[in-house]
């Protein structure tokens, strides 16, 4: 945390914020750890001047220290001991949006997917967008020009150079932030980083800020509680004292050995880590990699597509490896807003550096068939062929010959009750045989 955040931290525990929405202490750096663990809850806006006089005796700098701290202090009605809503609704404001129902201003944005679906490319896309003041996706109408901030933690700045010439990016307003030394690592949960992503954040005045990944700009772990609560808290602290939006990419749980690989619809319970990290989140964007598109979706571009890859320039210019097939691209979880229709997104382009993205109005697919559904059709034409009415034995190795067990041809005669009938006494009967319901007995 930075010292203007271990200051609000301060301020709000004289204030009487929930303990639970307050940074832990070992996110405070001296001397406000110690001014931290001094003072409590003050009843009014003098009692909290004394308090703060009182935890900082012996502090170096004391008078600059208490001079900021009381500065920093809120109107005198919010030390009252139970405020009414009446009273703190003037700390309110409306929801501000960088992207309409999907991304706000001054909070948090998970955004979720697995390991090749495209997360860091969707990300730029937006970044793309906001620098050339464009619509967003959905067509909703643009924002100003404005500067975009990327927390490179991924460590692949000549990938994210490639891949914003590819797209025409004005590079010059597209800014990274990068590990202190070449070949580290970034780690939000230390002290200098966070003032450094603070700093950035002042000057450069972005209106989007993309870390990319969570996983990868903290060393603690995204599994720790703690960890959690002290990297999203101070990313929530930037989102909200430098009102940009700020779009956290995140990886999704490992699923257990033998699930099935795809399609998989994520969702907000399918985000790796702590559940704190959704919950810190007020909007969770996710993209799930499915089955074909109906061929009435296929052409439904919301928008032009963007301009064609232009050649890579120096280095790497191999085609990336994506997961094929089209995406859904939706909001899992916001208490913000009704949640915003989810959009059909296609990579276009075969062995070219950079995929192009298409947005499409996104239609359901049909489901797909089951087993049972298959052996179904297959059981009616085969009665329907046959030219006489069949043994179930005989109709049981027909159909293991084309791929059916004979569980799976049960359901399926369930499924036809009505259109396959038994022509027998009973279903136990030697004579038993199989027929359509209109077939004549023979």
């Amino acid at each position: 945390m930075d010292r203007q955040a271990q200051m609000q931290a301060i301020v709000d525990k004289l204030a009487g914020v929930p303990p639970e929405t307050l940074p832990p202490l070992s996110a405070l750096d001296p001397p406000w750890r110690t001014i931290y663990l001094r003072i409590e809850r003050a009843g009014d806006h003098t009692e909290a001047e004394l308090a703060i006089y009182q935890a900082t005796r012996g502090l170096t700098d004391r008078e600059h220290i208490v001079r900021d701290l009381c500065a920093m202090l809120p109107p005198g009605s919010a030390f009252t001991a139970y405020p009414s809503l009446q009273e703190i609704s003037g700390q309110f404001s409306s929801v501000d949006w960088l992207w309409p129902s999907w991304i706000p201003r001054g909070m948090l944005t998970l955004f979720g997917a697995s390991p090749g679906a495209g997360k860091s490319l969707v990300a730029l896309d937006l970044a793309r967008r906001v620098i050339h003041g464009l619509p967003f996706p959905d067509g909703s109408s643009p924002v100003p020009s404005s500067p975009v901030l990327i927390v490179d933690a991924e460590g692949a700045p000549a990938l994210l150079n490639q891949r914003a010439r590819a797209w025409n990016i004005d590079r010059s307003r597209l800014f990274l932030m990068l590990a202190p030394q070449s070949g580290g690592l970034i780690d939000l949960s230390r002290a200098s980083q966070q003032a450094l992503l603070s700093e950035m954040c002042r000057t450069l005045e972005p209106a989007l800020v993309v870390v990319d990944s969570l996983a990868a700009a903290t060393a603690r772990g995204e599994t720790s509680l703690d960890a959690a609560r002290a990297i999203l808290g101070f990313l929530s602290n930037v989102a909200r004292e430098h009102h940009l939006a700020l779009l956290i990419i995140h990886h999704l749980r490992k699923r257990p050995s033998g699930a099935r690989t795809a399609p998989l619809r994520v969702a907000a319970d399918d985000l790796r880590g702590s559940s704190h990290i959704s919950a810190a989140a007020r909007s969770v964007m996710a993209l799930s990699v499915l089955g074909a598109l109906p061929a009435s979706a296929a052409g439904s571009a919301v928008e032009p597509p963007i301009a064609d890859p232009i050649p890579a320039g120096p280095g790497p210019a191999s085609a990336e490896s994506y997961v094929d097939g089209p995406r859904r691209l939706e909001i899992v979880k916001t208490n913000l807003c009704r949640p915003p229709s989810p959009l059909g997104l296609v990579f276009e382009g075969e062995n070219v550096p950079v995929p192009t993205l298409r947005y499409t109005e996104y239609v359901e697919p049909a489901p797909q068939p089951s087993q049972t559904d298959l052996c179904a059709g297959w059981l009616y034409a085969f009665l329907e062929s046959a030219a006489e009415p069949l043994k179930p034995a005989d109709v049981i190795r027909a159909a293991r010959q084309v791929g059916f067990s004979r569980t799976t041809l049960y359901r399926a005669r369930n499924l036809l009750s009505g259109l396959v009938v038994d022509l027998g006494h009973s279903t136990r009967d030697p004579n038993n045989r199989w027929a359509l319901a209109a077939q004549p007995d023979t």
